[in-house]
């Protein structure tokens, strides 16, 4: 009689962290707008229209201090990708928020401002993720400690689309007490 084997810790914690965020979210079509993103090329050509767009208007916005915060993310996915071979909604889960939150702040220069420094930051903290696998290699710790950070950018991208996802008259208020 075959057995079952173990489900893979890695694995599981990655699905929790999913689970955890998309009861954060409370919005299942948000939810499933974030999941239709499944790159970081999508993000770039988001950013890019958007440029476009900001240059005609007069009214340019500096979105290349986010690409350390887009490197990072993207040394940690191929690095998640390749140890532990991810579902592809755990890319998604990368990429959809961050460029859903660049298109729900574009019409505001203080939030878009606000978005763009803030992931800034967040990039210059990013380990290098690469670097970091190919000297631990295939470490069962190591997929556990990339779990955890898969956890920190849920839980940022979660607090931050909440935040931007209310409505405009309740978010002027709480910009300014968080200044």
């Amino acid at each position: 009689m075959a057995t079952v084997p173990d489900p893979d810790p890695t694995q599981v914690a990655f699905a929790e962290a999913i689970r955890e965020f998309k009861s954060r979210l409370k919005n299942d079509q948000l939810y499933a707008e974030i999941l239709k993103t499944k790159s970081i090329d999508e993000v770039y050509d988001a950013t890019d229209a958007l440029q476009a767009k900001q240059a005609k208007q007069g009214r340019l916005r500096h979105l290349s201090k986010i690409k350390p915060f887009l490197e990072g993310l993207q040394g940690y996915a191929d690095t998640i990708d390749t140890f532990v071979q991810v579902k592809p909604d755990v890319l998604a889960l990368i990429w959809g928020p961050i460029k859903l939150l660049i298109q729900w702040t574009a019409s505001l220069t203080q939030s878009m401002d606000a978005l763009v420094n803030t992931a800034a930051e967040i990039g210059e903290l990013l380990p290098e993720f690469k670097l970091m696998a190919a000297i631990f290699g295939n470490n069962e710790q190591v997929k556990l400690v990339l779990v955890l950070f898969f956890q920190d950018i849920l839980d940022f991208y979660a607090v931050t689309l909440k935040f931007f996802g209310l409505p405009r008259t309740l978010q002027a208020p709480a910009m300014y007490k968080a200044s």
